[in-house]
């Protein structure tokens, strides 16, 4: 019974151990971003950050999870070899082309968001990083299809190296500043991105089908607009803190987004790797108790992740950036909680897609920029970068509870978020960061540090044993138990 739920859980570890080396450049390098620029300058780079995530979004994210979906729609061998090499040449063309059109667009961006030509090299440097960068992800994508975990970590671990090497030059050898960042990026990926379609290439052979191309676009398109209504709620909340108060405001809420954001590099982005893999790999429906353990595990963990953060920020911003980033606190619950959320609505959006009904996906997210504009006009209006982050956190509920009736509209076999189950991970959690706040505060003190961790490893402990994961969870536990000693013992 519990074997499906041990592989989903076996290989999640291990994707996971590959995803926080891939993402451990960008929170090693926070230290070094607030440290070198000013909130201002944080704001720059916080708003050119957005325009290129609408670059990387028209060509990676429809992409990838198309590419898995047609992947595992032909038969092992050749045919599947098709799939990879297209996608990888398709994707090649395009970023050339984004490359030639890299400065006229980056002037366009320069002058649509700030009003003036002065940041058209920085949008320049930032779009053409994307284009290559596409590249890589689409690698990672291979080879997390192939369940080659082992590649994922060393490539991973070679991203790091290269994108640390870069930035230590330009940012602080150089003191390029903003532009530093970006021209680290284009370089590093340029390296990784080619070398590593090389390698598939050869690995695949070079071939090209117009008939595949068209299959993966037509799963693709409907993630296009989708990702961009999505990267749209958060533009709306950083312009409207640019056009009301100032950039300084901008970069305060993007530091605490950024914060925030580890939540779903590290967990959510690891766990749904996997996960969509398996759900879409699956010929049948995975034993339904496996399945409902293994997502209810996933949010005790995130939820439990995002409580540590919320009550150690504090102590984050002490180690990590100065003084003029602390405005940002009385935010982090929220910014944190909307991340938990979005990795629960993880769950009804693979069902969707493994349904082949993402083009509801798309109206879903038009509905929710409506709802999220409407709430950062009125929060950011009133209450600065704290509106921002609960307008956040507003759209973020309103969105998965719209993703939800949905699918249980469109998805009648698969089984609908169980809000009781989750509530009994989600309110323990709310009242240990109260009796946290009350009792702490936002006082930097290794004993407080100490008693925080304590509070977050409580939690977990009630929540285990708990409504949440209940006892069908833990006989699904207990019986991956001994198979994971096992495992562990014969490692050398």
């Amino acid at each position: 019974m519990a074997s499906e739920a041990g592989n989903i859980i076996r290989h999640g570890w291990l994707f996971m151990v590959a995803n926080v080396v891939n993402r451990a450049a960008g929170l090693l390098l926070l230290p070094l971003y607030t440290k070198i620029l000013t909130p201002p300058e944080f704001g720059v780079y916080a708003l050119v950050v957005v325009v290129s995530d609408l670059l990387a979004v028209m060509l990676m994210i429809g992409m990838s999870n198309a590419f898995t979906a047609v992947y595992f729609e032909q038969e092992e061998g050749i045919a599947r070899q098709r799939v990879v090499s297209t996608c990888l040449l398709a994707l090649f063309g395009v970023s050339v082309a984004m490359l030639g059109l890299a400065y006229p667009a980056g002037m366009l961006g320069s002058w649509t968001m700030f009003g003036s030509g002065e940041h058209a090299g920085v949008m320049a440097l930032a779009l053409a990083g994307v284009a290559l960068t596409t590249l890589f992800e689409l690698a990672l994508a291979y080879y997390r299809v192939r369940k080659r975990s082992g590649l994922c970590l060393a490539v991973s671990v070679a991203k790091v190296a290269v994108l640390l090497g870069f930035n230590v030059l330009f940012l602080w050898g150089m003191a390029l500043g903003v532009e530093g960042i970006f021209l680290a990026n284009g370089g590093s990926f340029a390296v990784l991105g080619l070398l590593l379609m090389a390698v598939i290439l050869r690995e695949n052979g070079v071939g090209f089908s117009l008939p595949i191309l068209r299959r993966v676009a037509t799963l693709g398109l409907p993630y296009m607009p989708q990702s961009l209504l999505d990267i749209a709620n958060n533009f709306v909340a950083r312009w409207l803190l640019n056009l009301l108060l100032s950039t300084a405001a901008v970069g305060l809420f993007a530091f605490g987004m950024r914060l925030a954001q580890i939540l779903y590099m590290f967990l959510t982005a690891s766990f749904l790797q996997i996960w969509s893999v398996s759900r879409l790999e699956a010929r049948r429906e995975i034993d339904g108790a496996q399945a409902d353990f293994v997502f209810h595990l996933f949010v005790l963990l995130l939820t439990g992740a995002a409580l540590g953060m919320a009550l150690t920020a504090p102590e984050i911003l002490w180690l990590i950036a100065s003084d003029a980033y602390a405005p940002v606190l009385p935010c982090m619950p929220f910014l944190v909680l909307a991340f938990v959320l979005h990795g629960m609505r993880m769950n009804p959006e693979v069902a969707i897609l493994k349904a082949r009904r993402v083009g509801v996906l798309p109206w879903i997210s038009a509905a929710s920029l409506a709802v999220g504009t409407g709430l950062a006009v009125l929060l950011v209006w009133r209450w600065g970068v704290l509106g921002a982050a609960l307008a956040n956190l507003g759209r973020e509920v309103f969105q998965i509870l719209l993703t939800e009736t949905v699918r249980r509209r469109l998805c009648r076999d698969e089984a609908p978020l169980n809000a009781l189950r989750l509530g009994w991970i989600l309110v323990p959690a709310a009242v240990a960061y109260t009796v946290g706040l009350l009792l702490f505060g936002d006082r930097v003190d290794p004993v407080f540090t100490a008693e925080k961790l304590l509070l977050t490893l409580a939690f977990l402990g009630i929540a285990l044993f708990g409504p949440g994961i209940g006892p069908m969870g833990r006989a699904v536990l207990v019986k991956m138990l001994p198979r994971l000693q096992r495992r562990a013992a014969s490692t050398p």
